[in-house]
């Protein structure tokens, strides 16, 4: 079975649970076993994309039925969980398939302070089966602390957004980044078509699949806690570039950025 890849922003929660499946299927198919999934957490109760705004706990209650989807769909048959951060409630879902060779696991917000019991994990999934992340938890380098800080963030940065879907402000306009294996980041800008929000793409970037040499030695990216290889994600200043060179672009007014905020803000709440 081939997933085939859609060309649009997901319109929905079961939309994104659809294209995250499609990907994951076409990454495993490519032999990649390490997969890292980045979701818009819906509200519970809600039925659109929105920002997560709990605490970690809450955060994971919403993204468990999602992945949950996702592994079904992806071939498990039954799935169970267990806890591997009792403090943060960091949960793993085992998934079982009709063969063994096809089981899965996937863990929801893992943070810095789990990669030990990740690494444990990944021995008992073995190289041939899929371990996901989903929605981690850590930003920089200086997250995973001093003692054997190395060690933690190699085996961090091996785990491929096969799947990642986030928003944020720029420019005083809500913007969204997709990521959907094997294909580029894409971003995307709202629209409002007579008051329904419709999600524009605006630019693109070519995703870089390897760590280039020398990374962790620019200056760049030694800043605010060290940058982790994001392989190519866009930056908040190549979002910035790609929406004031659209046609016809005009620089919002105070009042425009300020709503723009407060109705990403109301989104996330």
């Amino acid at each position: 079975f081939t997933a085939i890849m859609s060309s649009r922003f997901p319109s929905s929660v079961a939309d994104q649970v659809r294209q995250a499946s499609e990907a994951l299927k076409r990454a495993t198919e490519d032999g990649l076993h390490r997969h890292s999934v980045r979701l818009l957490l819906p509200l519970i109760g809600a039925t659109e994309l929105d920002d997560w705004p709990g605490g970690s706990r809450q955060m994971i209650e919403a993204a468990y039925p999602l992945m949950e989807n996702i592994l079904t769909n992806t071939g498990a048959e039954r799935v169970s969980q267990s806890v591997l951060d009792e403090s943060d409630g960091v949960r793993a879902i085992m998934a079982q398939a009709t063969e063994a060779k096809d089981d899965s696991c996937a863990v929801l917000l893992p943070s810095a302070d789990t990669i030990p019991q990740l690494q444990t994990l990944e021995k008992q999934v073995g190289d041939t089966r899929n371990l996901v992340i989903a929605n981690p938890q850590w930003k920089r380098q200086s997250d995973f602390g001093f003692f054997g800080r190395k060690n933690k963030i190699d085996f961090a940065e091996t785990f491929v957004p096969t799947f990642h879907c986030t928003n944020l402000i720029v420019e005083g306009q809500q913007a969204r980044i997709l990521r959907s294996h094997p294909g580029p980041w894409r971003v995307f800008v709202s629209e409002d078509q007579r008051g329904v929000i419709e999600w524009k793409e605006i630019g693109s970037k070519e995703f870089l699949a390897t760590k280039p040499e020398g990374w962790n030695g620019k200056a760049a990216n030694s800043k605010d806690g060290g940058r982790l290889f994001d392989y190519g994600q866009p930056t908040y200043q190549e979002i910035s570039e790609m929406i004031v060179s659209q046609e016809g672009y005009r620089p919002p007014t105070v009042t425009e950025r300020a709503a723009a905020a407060f109705t990403f803000n109301k989104d996330a709440l």
